[in-house]
């Protein structure tokens, strides 16, 4: 069974004022468990938006979005918040570290609204940082962290809820190439344990990448060719 489904999916801003915009048209998309995908394409061509309604941050204007065979699109905002919490793992082009605290208290910052043990959190958040290799580096304020280090916190703080699916937005945007590959064997670490990658980005690095599945090209607002890994 397909982890997601979009059907028909069309997103509207400033509908009826004169700056109306459709950021996606008609996009249907079945995405499978365990592999990652990439969504490539220009500026303005709905790679961001459709990832966003993807990772049940926004709503479409039209259309219908399952998850696990939940359909997702008419749920309060209140179903929709545990969803993203429980289902989805976030990294952001910015990677909104929050400043003045540590990097451990950075990565269990998403889990504390589950109401799970202290303790508990910093053990998780100690373990994933100790995969990516930042164990050391657990209680310096993440002010002081290099590029690398933040990006690696990032990515901890995606994983602290045991997401099955990660989604990230351009994450080697600004990353020199050492840093982009670092990120890459990073998320190969992750497939390998099984979870679903998203990825919008315009890299070659990323979309060139060997353990990519399937690479869609969006282009004004719809899929406009796919290739998949042979």
């Amino acid at each position: 069974m397909s982890l997601i489904v979009l059907n028909g999916i069309t997103k509207i801003f400033n509908r009826g004022r004169p700056d109306e915009f459709t950021a996606l048209s008609d996009v249907s998309l079945e995405i499978e468990p365990r592999g990652l995908a990439v969504f490539r394409g220009p500026s303005g061509s709905g790679k961001t938006t459709l990832l966003s309604i993807v990772g049940c941050m926004a709503k479409p204007s039209a259309g219908r979005v399952l998850v696990k065979g939940r359909e997702v699109t008419s749920l309060p905002d209140r179903f929709l918040t545990d969803i993203r919490r429980h289902t989805f793992g976030f990294i952001f082009q910015q990677l909104h570290l929050v400043r003045g605290i540590s990097a451990l208290e950075n990565v269990i910052l998403p889990a504390y609204p589950s109401g799970e043990g202290l303790a508990s959190l910093r053990e998780r958040g100690v373990r994933l940082l100790d995969l990516l290799g930042l164990a050391h580096r657990a209680d310096t304020n993440v002010e002081w962290l290099s590029g690398g280090e933040a990006q690696r916190v990032a990515i901890a703080r995606a994983l602290i809820n045991e997401p099955a699916i990660v989604i990230a937005d351009e994450p080697t945007a600004h990353l020199d190439t050492k840093l982009s590959l670092d990120f890459m064997a990073a998320m190969e670490r992750l497939k390998a344990e099984g979870k679903t990658i998203l990825f919008a980005s315009h890299d070659p690095l990323v979309y060139e990448s060997t353990m990519v599945d399937r690479v869609l090209e969006m282009r004004d607002g719809r899929i406009v060719a796919e290739r998949r890994a042979s």
